[in-house]
């Protein structure tokens, strides 16, 4: 399955808080995992560098005096990512995964219906090799977004605010791992609350994806596989495409909940913590007359479940600029023995896995 789960987009989108939602750093990068849940709040994703997003929605505060009648913003991030799996520390375990990632998006608010219109998209350049799909140096640009958000209703009373949105987004697959997946685009409609009492901010996001692919498995060039080798499952689906690994996901559903503190106007600090469901196409493959399939299973679709837990810390220095350092565990509920439920912050378990991650990032928003 391949959910798009990577900071929590919706509130990121909507409240701006620097929390990152659910994507799986096992096979994260730029790109659609084919066998996990990853597209709803997809972590490669521009907007899923949205870590530092309170500190941009501080930025356009203290400039709405100035710009009242700016109905468009631009904004750029620039990033660095480390996984834990660098600070193992024997070396046959260590592997190190690190990138430097760029995202630009574009909003305008249209007047008459109030609704803000963006466009995103983005890069990373890969630093290090260490398992997954991709190379050591490797240059990967991210999928892109269209998407549409507004204000359901608001209110505020002194120190108290509230408010409901509603977005509505799309992704653009130019990624290579979306190319090689066939995908057409990802709707994914989203509802956002929050509500903020003097310095405390709380927020919470529901965000539904369905992914339209041309495939239910990921398709190459059959000369860039081994069709020969048929214990993995390649099957040839016509004269230039061959499907291998598992069956891709279709549908997902993410929850994200957030609490922020702005210790000062320029400071703030926001722990997340987000879950998802993917399920995967129902190609036919798994019927109740396979003799292996349990009773209580639906029938034909795969099931998977991920966590994400973040920490972030966002500063605005200047005018324009933020700056946010934040950590971000993305990972299955339970160890591989099923017996025991990972800690959603830091990955206790599997450390060389780099299901948790450091990042860095730097934005400007105009």
């Amino acid at each position: 399955m391949h959910t798009r789960l990577t900071t929590l987009m919706a509130l990121a989108a909507f409240l701006s808080l620097p929390v990152t939602a659910m994507a799986q750093e096992a096979v994260n990068t730029d790109n659609k995992d084919t066998s996990s849940v990853h597209h709803i709040v997809k972590t490669d994703t521009p907007s899923a560098d949205a870590d530092n997003n309170k500190a941009k929605a501080e930025v356009k505060d203290t400039d709405k005096k100035d710009d009242d009648d700016k109905s468009w913003s631009v904004s750029a991030s620039l990033g660095f990512d480390l996984g834990l799996g660098a600070f193992v520390k024997h070396d046959y375990a260590k592997r190190i995964r690190s990138r430097f990632k760029f995202a630009v998006t574009g909003s305008y608010t249209i007047p008459v219906i109030d609704v803000d219109i963006y466009a995103q998209t983005g890069f990373s350049q890969w630093m290090s090799k260490a398992g997954g799909t991709n190379g050591q140096y490797e240059f990967r640009w991210a999928d892109s977004e269209i998407g549409f958000s507004r204000n359901i209703w608001s209110y505020k009373s002194g120190d108290f605010k509230f408010s409901f949105d509603g977005a509505l987004a799309f992704t653009l697959p130019t990624s290579t791992a979306s190319i090689n997946t066939k995908l057409y685009t990802t709707i994914a409609p989203s509802l956002a609350l929050s509500f903020t009492l003097d310095k405390f901010t709380f927020a919470y996001a529901i965000t539904y994806g369905h992914n339209f692919n041309k495939y239910t498995s990921t398709a190459l060039d059959p000369s860039d596989v081994d069709v020969l080798s048929r214990s993995t499952g390649e099957e040839l689906l016509g004269a230039h495409a061959v499907a291998i690994d598992g069956v891709l996901t279709e549908i997902e559903l993410a929850n994200q909940f957030a609490i922020n503190y702005q210790f000062i106007k320029q400071f703030g600090m926001t722990v997340g913590l987000a879950f998802a469901d993917g399920w995967t196409y129902d190609n036919g493959t798994i019927t109740k007359d396979d003799e292996f399939v349990s009773p209580y299973a639906k029938v034909g679709r795969g099931h998977s479940q991920y966590s994400s837990g973040s920490l972030a810390f966002t500063y605005v220095p200047i005018k324009y600029v933020a700056l946010a350092l934040s950590m971000v565990s993305t990972q299955p509920w339970k160890t591989a023995d099923n017996k025991t439920l990972r800690f959603p912050w830091f990955d206790t378990v599997s450390p060389a896995k780099n299901y948790t991650k450091f990042m860095f990032t730097a934005s400007f928003t105009y």
